[in-house]
């Protein structure tokens, strides 16, 4: 031991007060972890913003383009309505179709639905007789010097749409080229920027064409001569009805503008528009092939965007990781310079526990012996118990002898006083023998080494039961498990054996009714004995369980007063939790739980003892 603690005082010595090379290995390691987290936080926070700007900006051009394609389903839906009339369709036909469609509630940004014919110049006459007919004063405009002609003969709603109706495509390049295309392709198309002329604030707007084709119908009024050609069902739109009614400005996180070439068709990019970023984030440019046009798409984030963006993880990370670089440098710092302290703290913690490991032998030591001791103890206790039981019962039983020699002999002679004192005498003598030998059960009790065995519950008490009920006073209800069960059966059947009996001894009435419910609860059975004799009030329920205590005169009271001590030791010695309820007015019920399926309690206590 003194060469153990001369070791310990030269590494005192030998301990340095500053950081070794490990010490900063592991800050610097520290740092770079910090600085490369949040490097890559940094990377996929950009990318994750980068990924939704990206996709706010594809869905809205995507949203355009799916509006178009219902708007290319109604104009062919025309087409085919327009092929499906018995005769040429008249004003009043349209109207209805149109009517049909609920422009206003399916299709919003639309400005209307209308046909315009294709009139070749020698059926121009015959087509505007057909028109005035309806509409006196229907003509086409504006002049042109085009060979052919491609009038708006009908357009719906009409009232809204009142200065459209005559008017030629083929006045203006942009309608015009757009409809002949059309009409060569077989395909719908779009024209190029245009002013509406029902469109009094002039902004831009375009006409979207679905070509009519029939060859099952010819007619003088309009229509190719050598063609399936007829004409055209049209929408009109202006520009900013069209965005509202499919991509309304509110709480979008991209504004955008559209560029049909060089002509501004659309922009949310100035400064009346909601959420405006003058620096945004991103942005970016999409143009989209629809419908024989270029449409091109300048995107960019709004400050809507910007708010929702949280770049605060990186930053977060970076914090977090240097405070813990400090507190590392801080912590190796405190350790390097506490060690000294932690030596010498080992040194005099290594002779204490010296120390303490002698005292803890010695003690160890007088414990074995108070164990010996307190075994002889018992030995003689549970010898002394035997043999007072048996030399108290000899002249017990020598004095009864007397007792009745005395009744026999004086047979006739006594008198009544005398004979209830004879009575009594003997009634006292036998409970001097119960309580002798009540007292021997109790001073054994978890002392007798049992192993248990399979016994079936049931027949167990309803034997217990008929040994007890002689006289047939009482009835027996019983609900218990039918399966065999292993357990330590002597104390059970002594607790059993005692709750039976008291309930018979202390019953007030000349007949009366014992029910025992058990129930298996995994490794424990659970013990109802419920009578209906005189209850126990409520204060005097945790006294029953005192030796020697009855809640009636001795006199009045078969038994030692012995049997419900007897039993809470059992309980006790097991583990076994029980319980008593009563009203105090009448009826009893105890209940206790006891364990299945265990070793001896004995033979663990002998195990342990060995150990």
């Amino acid at each position: 031991m003194s060469s153990q603690l001369k070791d310990i005082k030269y590494e005192v010595k030998g301990v340095s007060t500053g950081l070794h090379w490990y010490h900063w290995v592991v800050i610097s390691l520290s740092l770079v972890l910090t600085f490369g987290a949040y490097y890559i936080t940094e990377r996929q926070t950009n990318l994750k913003i980068a990924t939704q700007f990206e996709f706010q900006s594809q869905q809205i051009v995507e949203l355009v383009q799916e509006r178009m394609i219902r708007y290319e389903e109604a104009l062919w839906a025309g087409v085919s309505a327009l092929k499906m009339f018995p005769s040429d369709a008249s004003r009043e036909d349209w109207r209805t179709f149109a009517a049909s469609l609920q422009i206003d509630q399916r299709f919003p940004g639309i400005n209307g639905i209308g046909v315009i014919h294709y009139v070749p110049s020698e059926k121009l006459s015959n087509y505007l007789a057909w028109q005035r007919a309806s509409m006196p004063d229907y003509g086409l405009h504006p002049a042109h010097s085009e060979p052919e002609y491609w009038p708006i003969t009908y357009i719906e709603p009409q009232s809204e749409n009142r200065r459209a109706v005559g008017l030629d495509m083929a006045h203006e390049i942009n309608r015009y080229t757009a409809a002949k295309k059309a009409r060569d392709t077989r395909h719908a198309n779009i024209t190029g920027p245009i002013t509406l002329v029902q469109d009094d604030q002039k902004t831009p707007g375009f006409l979207f064409y679905a070509p009519w084709h029939s060859s099952s119908r010819s007619s003088d009024r309009y229509g190719g001569s050598d063609s399936e050609f007829k004409g055209l069902v049209y929408a009109p739109f202006i520009m900013y009805k069209l965005m509202d009614g499919t991509l309304k400005n509110v709480n979008r996180l991209v504004n955008f503008s559209i560029h049909d070439g060089d002509t501004l068709l659309y922009s949310e990019l100035d400064s009346n528009s909601e959420n405006l970023d003058a620096d945004p984030l991103f942005q970016r440019e999409i143009t989209l092939e629809l419908y024989g046009r270029l449409w091109r798409f300048h995107l960019q984030s709004t400050q809507l965007f910007r708010a929702q963006q949280n770049y605060a993880q990186p930053l977060i990370i970076l914090f977090g990781g240097l405070m813990i670089d400090v507190l590392l440098f801080a912590i190796f710092f405190v350790l390097a310079r506490s060690n000294r302290n932690a030596v010498e703290y080992a040194q005099k913690v290594t002779a204490s526990l010296k120390l303490r490991q002698e005292e803890l032998e010695q003690a160890s030591q007088n414990l074995q012996q108070k164990n010996r001791d307190l075994q002889e103890a018992n030995n003689e206790l549970d010898q002394f118990a035997f043999v007072a039981s048996h030399d108290l019962k000899a002249p017990l039983r020598g004095i009864n002898q007397l007792a009745q020699w005395i009744e026999e002999d004086s047979e006739g002679a006594l008198t009544d006083t005398t004979y209830t004192h004879l009575t009594l005498m003997k009634s006292r003598i036998a409970r001097l023998e119960s309580l002798l030998d009540d007292l021997l059960t109790y001073s054994r009790v978890g002392r007798n080494k049992e192993l248990p065995n399979s016994v079936q519950i049931a027949p167990m008490i309803d034997d217990i039961f008929h040994l007890l009920n002689h006289d047939g006073r009482f009835s027996l209800t019983l609900e218990a498990p039918t399966e065999s069960v292993m357990t330590i059966t002597t104390p059970l059947e002594q607790i059993l054996r005692n709750l039976i009996g008291n309930a018979m001894k202390h019953h007030d009435q000349d007949t009366g009714n014992i029910a025992i419910h058990v129930s298996q609860l995994s490794q424990y059975l659970h013990f109802e004995v419920k009578d209906d004799g005189p209850g126990i009030p409520v204060e005097h329920q945790q006294q029953v369980f005192e030796l020697f205590h009855t809640l009636r005169p001795r006199d009045q009271v078969e038994g030692s007063g012995m049997g419900l001590s007897i039993i809470k030791k059992i309980l006790e010695r097991y583990h076994c939790t029980y319980q008593i309820q009563s009203d105090g007015q009448r009826g009893l019920v105890f209940s206790f739980y006891w364990p299945i399926g265990m070793k001896s309690h004995n033979t663990e206590d002998d195990e342990r003892d060995k150990k």
